[in-house]
Parts: C-alpha cells; structure tokens; sequence
C-alpha cells in the first residue's frame, strides 16, 4: 500500500471509529445507570466491558495518527506495526475489567446481599444496548475486513463478547426477580470468562505479525518461482506479513545468456509473486 492508499486507509478507519466511540459511549451510559440503580455486579462488569470499548477506540484513533506515517530512517518498514500494537493493546484493558469482575464476584458470593428487583424500564434499556452493540459488531467487522484492519476486526472481537454478555446479563433478571441473588455474581464471573476468551483470541492474531511469524510456505514459494523459464533453483526464502503490506524475499539461481537476461527473469519472478500473493514486496537476489 503506498503512502496515499495508507493516508486514506486511516483517514477512513479513524471516522468508523469515531462514529463507533460515540455509540459505544451511549452504551456505557446506559449501563452504568442500569447497574447503579440495580447494585448487580452483572450488569456493571458489562458496564466495565463496555468501558474498556470506549478506551480502546480512543487508544485506536491516537495510534492511526502513527501508524499512517511513511517510512522513515527510523522505521524503513513502515509504521503499520503500532496498529496491531494497539489491537495487542486491547488485552491489556480486557485483562483489568477481567481481573476486578473475578474478585468482585467471588466477594459477593462469599458475602451474599439482596438485590434490588429489576424494573421493567431498566429491562428495555438493557435490550435497547444490546441491539445497538449488535450494529456495532457487525458494521465494525464487515469494515475491518474490507480495510484490512487488524485494529478494527480485534475491536469488532470485543464488541461481539458484549452481545454475549448482554444476553446472559437478561437472562439473569428471572432468577433475581425470584431472589436467587448468588445468580448474580455467577453470570458476572461467566462474563470475566467471556472477556478473557476474547483477549485470547486477538494474542492469536495479532502475535504472529509482532514477532514476525512466517507468511508463507517457503515450498509454495519455490513452486511459484520455479514455474519461471530460465529458474533452476530458489531458496533463502523469508517473507512476513505487517497489517497493510506483505514482504517476500528469495534468491534464485538462473542460467541465462546475459545479465540483462537474467534481470528479465528476476523481474518475471517478482511479477509472479505479486500475482500469486496479492500486495506485497518483493526482493529478488540473483545467482549465475
């Protein structure tokens, strides 16, 4: 992606998160009302689920003022990388809300206290938060992918744990309206569970591209190359991926006539590559 496409990229991805903090903002609003005049630790851990949401859209439209920036001396990669940082960052903040869930839950458990009954009024508001944390999921989603945003496709992970989390929250109203309080804090520790699964999986996708995993299958790589006239050998072969450009390098062997022939060839392979694995960089070594 060249300078131009990556400005777009962020100019584009910064207004969908924007528009996306000030419905998660909403959300958290209402939660917190509903968990302070109900007391239930359930409630206020999605309150805290969704507070850490409002965070990390905050911490995502700060971060894309770096990641946007051309190479520089410092950086002749790119700055790509601090996105999916800032998604990595995103377990940190899921981490916390996790933590203080557990220990809140396990003390109402240990020490039971009643709970007021819900209202009615609170119950629609619970659902009114639950549809707009759907919209979000899915709009948040269906752009990351079309962008090819790590950044929002984590977001859109953590957003699809507070639809689930919702739900169980609503689900809990029946026993509590029946004084089964210890409900509570049961469905509040099955929501720490739920925000920890989802920091787990955005370690899954988002390590591999900070310590460099390998991209590609160096016998994929060597079939391509080899399907090249002139190509009798291909190794050394390294490639990465970072969140808006791949990097593929290899060195090949040729049996050409000239050094201009031989330049031809390596131009065939890296064309070839491109055409097999999309938008990335290409660097050919040459061998006699």
């Amino acid at each position: 992606m060249n300078n131009l496409g990556l400005k777009n990229y962020s100019k584009e991805t910064k207004k969908i998160l924007i528009f996306v903090l000030l419905l998660n903002l909403i959300v958290l609003a209402i939660k917190i009302f509903a968990g302070i005049s109900t007391g239930s630790l359930s409630i206020l851990g999605d309150a805290a689920h969704s507070a850490s949401d409002s965070l990390n859209n905050i911490v995502g439209i700060v971060v894309l003022k770096y990641a946007s920036e051309p190479p520089d001396k410092e950086h002749p990669y790119g700055h790509g990388k601090f996105e999916t940082l800032a998604a990595f960052a995103i377990v940190v903040f899921l981490a916390i809300a996790c933590v203080e869930i557990l220990q809140s839950s396990i003390g109402r458990l240990l020490h039971p206290v009643e709970l007021p009954l819900y209202k009615i009024e609170i119950v629609w508001l619970l659902v009114v938060t639950l549809f707009a944390n759907l919209f979000i999921w899915l709009y948040e989603r269906k752009k990351g992918k079309e962008l090819n945003s790590d950044l929002l496709v984590a977001d859109s992970s953590h957003t699809a744990s507070d639809v689930l989390i919702t739900l169980s929250v609503l689900a809990s109203q029946f026993f509590i309206a029946q004084k089964m309080y210890w409900i509570d804090p049961l469905v509040a520790i099955l929501i720490a569970f739920f925000i920890a699964r989802a920091g787990y999986e955005i370690i899954l996708s988002t390590a591999p591209i900070l310590v460099d995993k390998v991209w590609l299958d160096e016998k994929q790589v060597s079939g391509s190359v080899m399907s090249i006239n002139g190509v009798v050998d291909c190794y050394d072969i390294y490639s990465r991926r970072s969140p808006h450009l791949a990097y593929i390098e290899c060195t090949i062997k040729v049996v050409p006539k000239d050094l201009y022939s031989a330049h031809e060839i390596a131009d065939k392979v890296e064309e070839k590559l491109k055409d097999t694995y999309g938008d990335c960089k290409v660097t050919v070594h040459l061998e006699p």
